[in-house]
C-alpha cells in the first residue's frame, strides 16, 4: 500500500525538496552543537550564579533541541523544523558564553546573548511546517533576526556588565530600554499571530499547534511582563524567569511526547484493523476519522473508468479547495482517497499508518460504491427522462393552446357571425341556419374536449400557480364532491409538483370511473423535506386497479424520484392511493 498527496483539486503534490539541508547535514551540525554545547557548558560553569540558570538545565534544554531537530529532520526531510531546532539548540549554548567568568568568553557571548531568541520566534512562526505563512510572519521574524544578530552586537561596546567586557567604550542606559521595547513589540505580534492561528484553525490543527501556542504564549508572557515588574520585584523576576525556562523547555518536550504518541498510536490501528472487516460504509469512515482525530474526514472511492471518485452514498465526490487529499494504492492500484484535514500531513507517519491498514478494507468497499455509483446514476437517468416528459407536456400543451385552439375559437366565431348575418338577411335560408348553428355547436364542443385533453396532458394551472390551485382546479370540475385538505407548502421542485397532481387526478379518475365513489378527500401536506399527497374515496374497493394503469406508470415515476406510491384497497372499505416524494434530489 502506497498514499500519495493532492491538493484540493486532485493534482499530486510533490513537496520540493531542493534548498533543504540533507539529513546528514543536521545530524553534523546536532553533533557538532552538541561538542560546542560541552564545551561552553565547562567553560562557563564557575561563573553560574542566583540569577542564572544551572548547568543541568542549560544542557537538558540545548541537548533536548538538537535530539528533537534531528528526530524532526529524519521523520520529514523536506521540512525546515528540524533545522531550526538544531540551531536553537546551538544558539542557546552560545548565550551561556556571556555566564563564564573569563573575559575573553564572556565578551564573545555578549554577542549572542539572545541568539536563540530570533530562532526561537521563527521556529514558532514556522511550525509545524517550517515555512513562514504570511508576510506578517516574514516581517516579524526579520525584525526579531535583525535585532538579535544587529541592534544588539552593535550595542556590545555599550553594555556593561560585572565580568569585564574587553571592547566596553561607554556606558549607554538608554540602550538596554530600547532593545527591551522592540522585544516587548515582536513578542506581542507573536502572541497576536498565534492567537488568530488558533481561533481559525480545525481540531487537528489544534492538536499540532498546542504545544507551540502555549510555548510562545508564556514565552511572551515572560518577554513583556519581565521587563515592567523584573527589576523592581525580585520575586517577580524569578517567577517570569522561570516561566521563560518553562516556554523554552516545552516545545522540545511536545515534539519528543508527539513522537512517542505515534508509537502508541499503534495501539489505535491494532484495534482499527480488528474493527475494519465488520464495517459499514459509514462506520469504515467513522473509524477512520476517529483513528486520525479528524471529524471532518470523508472517504472517496476510485473509478477508473470515471477516472474520479464518489463517496459512500455512490455520488460524486466533491473536493472543497481547503481540505487535503491521499489518495490510497494498493498493488500498484488506486482504490480510495481520504479527504481531510490538511493539518495531517504534518504527522505523516500516523496518516500512512491508519491508511495502510484501511487499504484492503477499501479496496473490498470500493467495488460496493462503484455498485451504488451506477444506481445513483440510473436514479439521476430516469429523473432526467421525468423532466423531460414533462417538459414535452409542457410544450404540447402550450401549442395546443397557442396555436390549434386559437384557430378554432377564431373559425366559431366566424361561423357565430356568419349565423348572425344569415339570420338578419331577409332570404333567410332556414336549413343553411341549422346547419350553421350545429356546426358552431360542434366546434364548441371540440374546443372543450381539446380543452380537456390539453389539461390532461399538462394543465396550465400548475405551471402558472402552483400544485394547491390545480388540485383546487381538479376539485372544481369533478362530478362528485371533493374535499381537499391543504396546508401551506414551500416552493416545490417542477417534477415533484407534476408527479403529486398526475397521481392525485389519476386517482380521482379511478374512484370515478371504476369505484362508484360518491366522496373523495385529497390530503396534500410537507414532512421535513417530503411532499405526500393522499387520495382516499368511499368507493366500493377491491376493483381491478389494472385498469386504471396510468398508476402503475406513476409508481414509476414517483420511483424515478426516489418516492414511493403505495396503493391500498379492499372490498367495502375505499381505495387509498399515497404517494410520498423527496423535495431533494437524493
Amino acid at each position: 500500500m502506497t498514499a500519495q498527496h493532492l491538493d484540493g483539486g486532485g493534482a499530486a503534490v510533490r513537496v520540493p525538496v531542493q534548498g533543504r539541508p540533507p539529513i546528514r547535514v543536521v545530524a553534523s551540525l546536532a553533533a557538532a552543537g552538541a561538542v560546542f554545547g560541552a564545551a561552553v557548558l565547562m567553560a562557563s560553569a564557575s561563573g553560574r550564579h542566583e540569577t542564572s540558570t544551572t548547568t543541568l538545565f542549560s544542557g537538558m534544554v540545548g541537548g533536548l533541541y538538537l535530539t528533537a531537530g534531528v528526530i524532526a529532520s529524519v521523520r520529514q526531510p523536506a521540512n525546515r523544523v528540524g533545522l531550526l531546532m538544531v540551531l536553537v539548540g546551538i544558539a542557546w549554548f552560545a548565550e551561556d558564553m556571556q555566564v563564564s567568568i573569563d573575559p575573553v568568553t564572556h565578551t564573545a557571548g555578549l554577542f549572542v546573548r539572545s541568539a536563540s531568541t530570533a530562532l526561537l520566534v521563527h521556529l514558532v512562526l514556522a511550525f509545524p511546517s517550517g515555512q513562514l505563512r504570511s508576510r506578517v510572519d516574514r516581517v516579524l521574524v526579520t525584525i526579531a533576526y535583525v535585532t538579535v544578530f544587529g541592534l544588539i552586537p552593535l550595542s556590545t561596546p555599550f553594555f556593561r556588565t560585572y565580568t569585564k567586557n574587553l571592547l566596553l567604550i561607554r556606558y549607554e542606559e538608554w540602550l538596554p530600554g530600547s532593545v527591551n521595547v522592540v522585544q516587548v513589540a515582536v513578542a506581542t505580534a507573536v502572541v497576536a499571530v498565534l492567537l488568530v492561528r488558533w481561533i481559525t484553525s480545525t481540531r487537528p490543527a489544534r492538536r499540532v499547534l498546542a504545544p507551540v501556542f502555549v510555548t510562545g504564549l508564556l514565552g511572551a508572557v515572560e518577554s513583556v511582563v519581565g521587563p515592567v515588574l523584573g527589576e523592581g520585584v525580585p520575586w517577580a523576576h524569578e517567577v517570569l524567569s522561570d516561566i521563560g525556562h518553562l516556554a523554552v523547555l516545552l516545545l522540545p518536550l511536545a515534539f519528543l511526547a508527539g513522537v512517542w504518541r505515534v508509537r502508541l498510536g499503534r495501539t489505535t490501528v491494532a484495534d482499527l484493523l480488528v474493527r475494519l472487516p465488520r464495517a459499514s460504509p459509514t462506520e469504515l469512515q467513522d473509524l477512520l476519522a476517529t483513528a486520525l482525530g479528524d471529524p471532518s474526514l470523508r472517504v472517496g472511492y476510485y473509478r477508473a473508468d470515471h477516472a474520479d471518485y464518489v463517496d459512500r452514498e455512490g455520488r460524486p465526490l466533491v473536493i472543497p479547495s481547503y481540505q487535503a487529499v491521499t489518495v490510497v494504492e494498493r498493488d500498484g492500484r488506486r482504490v480510495a482517497a481520504l479527504v481531510h484535514d490538511p493539518a495531517l500531513r504534518d504527522d505523516r507517519h500516523v496518516l500512512e499508518a491508519v491508511t495502510s491498514a484501511a487499504a484492503l478494507e477499501l479496496d473490498n468497499q470500493r467495488l460496493a460504491a462503484e455498485v451504488r455509483a451506477q444506481l445513483v446514476e440510473v436514479r439521476a437517468s430516469r429523473a432526467r427522462i421525468v423532466a423531460a416528459g414533462d417538459d414535452q407536456r409542457r410544450r404540447v400543451e402550450r401549442d395546443l393552446h397557442d396555436g390549434a385552439q386559437q384557430q378554432l375559437v377564431t373559425v366559431a366565431l366566424l361561423l357565430r357571425l356568419a349565423q348572425q348575418q344569415l339570420d338578419s338577411s331577409p332570404d333567410r335560408d332556414a336549413k343553411l341556419a341549422d346547419y350553421l348553428r350545429r356546426s358552431a355547436a360542434g366546434l364548441e364542443d371540440a374546443l372543450r374536449e381539446l380543452r380537456e385533453l390539453a389539461r390532461g396532458i399538462h394543465p396550465a394551472v400548475l405551471s402558472e400557480a402552483g400544485l394547491l390551485a390545480a388540485l383546487r382546479a381538479l376539485a372544481a370540475r369533478s362530478p362528485r364532491p371533493i374535499e381537499l385538505r391543504e396546508v401551506p407548502l414551500p416552493a416545490l421542485p417542477a417534477p415533484v409538483e407534476a408527479t403529486a397532481y398526475f397521481v392525485a387526478a389519476e386517482a380521482v379518475t379511478n374512484a370515478l370511473k371504476y369505484a362508484s365513489a360518491r366522496t373523495i378527500r385529497i390530503e396534500v401536506r410537507h414532512d421535513k423535506d417530503e411532499l405526500h399527497l393522499e387520495v382516499t374515496d368511499d368507493g366500493v374497493g377491491g376493483a381491478d386497479l389494472t385498469r386504471g394503469t396510468g398508476l402503475l406508470g406513476l409508481r414509476d415515476r414517483a420511483s424515478a424520484l426516489d418516492g414511493e406510491l403505495v396503493v391500498r384497497s379492499s372490498t367495502g372499505a375505499g381505495t387509498s392511493v399515497h404517494v410520498v416524494l423527496p423535495l431533494e434530489p437524493a
